[in-house]
């Protein structure tokens, strides 16, 4: 099965990268659409893919240029990479599907995800689990009207990103992430098998596809004695 264009503009553009000295320029936008041939919004989504893993960094009106330190960091939401780094560490990772019900979201929610106030979203709360010790509690709100007659029964053996992919042809291209010290409460702490009170990142993460719709909004709780949050920063040498 072919890749999607944004996927092999990605691949081939990674591969370009990693031959390139740190601090290289780029081609412009303009020429990359010559090269690919696909839309300008293809491009976009390639380059920020790109920008988000921290292979390069742009400056305003000078252009887009290769990092000089990568970081293959860990994605503390645990959708891309939570199995694939529990791996890397020797430990087995799981998850326990809770329930799965329709409900009508929060007007902040239902904002998040582009929906009118009588469209309703599935909740879907979960606990991801490294050596069946708990790491993760986390609701998921998806658009009924994207997903329509989702079952908890879908997401036996699979990812829920596999389900989404499988079922109904959509495709999570960016994740944007907010992430907030707080304590854990009564209820969140018996989740985690933590005391309450106990420190946690709490980690709002938004998916949108490839056509630039959000798909996804969830609300994470990971323990504090287990995650580390990096982040990269760029001098904007325009200023």
């Amino acid at each position: 099965m072919q890749k999607p264009l944004y996927q092999q503009v990605i691949f081939n553009l990674e591969q370009q990268i990693k031959k390139m000295e740190a601090n290289a320029k780029l081609p412009s936008e303009r020429q990359l659409l010559a090269k690919y041939g696909v839309s300008r919004n293809t491009i976009r989504i390639a380059l920020q893919n790109l920008e988000e893993r921290g292979l390069i960094y742009r400056l305003h009106g000078k252009g887009t240029f290769v990092s000089s330190i990568y970081l293959n960091r860990p994605n503390i939401g645990g959708i891309y990479s939570f199995s694939e780094e529990a791996k890397k560490a020797g430990k087995k990772a799981t998850t326990k599907n809770c329930s799965l019900e329709l409900v009508q979201p929060s007007e902040r929610i239902a904002k998040q995800l582009n929906l009118e106030p009588c469209q309703q979203a599935y909740r879907l709360i979960r606990l991801r689990l490294v050596d069946n010790q708990p790491r993760i509690y986390s609701k998921t709100y998806l658009p009924e009207k994207l997903f329509p007659n989702l079952h908890l029964s879908d997401l036996e053996n699979k990812t829920l990103y596999g389900v989404l992919r499988e079922k109904y042809g959509q495709l999570s291209v960016l994740a944007f992430e907010d992430v907030q010290a707080v304590s854990l409460n009564e209820a969140e702490s018996s989740f985690l098998d933590e005391k309450v009170g106990s420190p946690s990142l709490k980690i709002y993460r938004k998916t949108i596809d490839d056509k630039n719709l959000p798909i996804e909004f969830t609300v994470s709780l990971a323990r504090g004695d287990k995650f580390i949050y990096r982040s990269k920063q760029y001098n904007d040498l325009t200023k």
